[in-house]
């Protein structure tokens, strides 16, 4: 008698997968889901590839390769479920001190690489009627700070991205979380900024602490899944109430 054969997985594809909020996710997701996993460094996509992962080397900034990325990992593994935009870049510089490839670098990664991926996920080609994207924006969007000009900019279109998706491609569902600072390896990147100093007076100042990527995380995994069915255009701060 013939081994009855595994049922087909559902797609999730996650751009920005090498680390972070990317990697943590992707983690979770792989019991249940095909992966796609986007991201430029290579060698980390290739130590997650297995049976039911599949990694693709893609720098975000570049548009048309993200594109035709999009459509090979369909072609490999089906329409997607589940589309994560999780790829970030950020500038912490005073705006008269930016150089113009500086800021085009951060609005590229941070905004139009989504734009790119929404573009994708609103096509019926790509995406079943039931699909969810989720990217991740920032407090930042709503609180720009000086220093961090362009990545809130970039952020806020974003959001916006977010609630005309929902509208536009609907039914599929469109959500965003918006976290408070997290440590990761973005901003383990800038010790001169984000130090032990920096670290424990914003744990001081924050009513429930500094929030961390498992907890953004776990509302990720609730946003995309069917208790969540009827939210949608919807961006959800998690920053244990630093922007109260």
């Amino acid at each position: 008698m013939a081994e009855a054969s595994e049922p087909a997985r559902p797609h999730a594809l996650i751009i920005g997968a090498s680390s972070g909020i990317g990697a943590a996710l992707a983690t979770r997701l792989a019991n249940t889901y095909h992966l796609s996993l986007i991201a430029r460094r290579t060698d980390r996509l290739e130590a997650m590839a297995g049976p039911h992962c599949t990694a693709y080397a893609c720098d975000v900034t570049d548009a048309e390769r993200l594109s035709e990325t999009i459509k090979t990992a369909v072609a490999a593994n089906g329409k997607v479920d589940r589309m994560v935009y999780c790829a970030g870049q950020q500038l912490i510089k005073p705006i008269r001190a930016a150089r113009p490839a500086e800021l085009a670098d951060v609005v590229n990664v941070n905004l139009m690489g989504a734009l790119i991926t929404a573009s994708a996920f609103a096509s019926p080609r790509t995406t079943h009627s039931e699909a969810v994207y989720c990217a991740i924006s920032s407090i930042a969007a709503q609180r720009p700070e000086p220093g961090i000009l362009a990545y809130s900019a970039a952020k806020a279109g974003l959001d916006a991205l977010v609630r005309g998706l929902a509208r536009e491609s609907a039914p599929r569902r469109v959500v965003a979380i918006a976290p408070g600072w997290l440590d990761t390896e973005m901003t383990q990147s800038q010790p001169h900024v984000y130090n032990q100093e920096f670290r424990e007076r914003l744990a001081a100042s924050t009513p429930r602490g500094i929030a961390t990527v498992d907890e953004v995380v776990e509302l990720a995994m609730y946003l995309m899944s069917d208790a969540a069915r009827s939210i949608t255009g919807q961006i959800f701060t998690i920053d244990g109430g630093a922007s109260l």
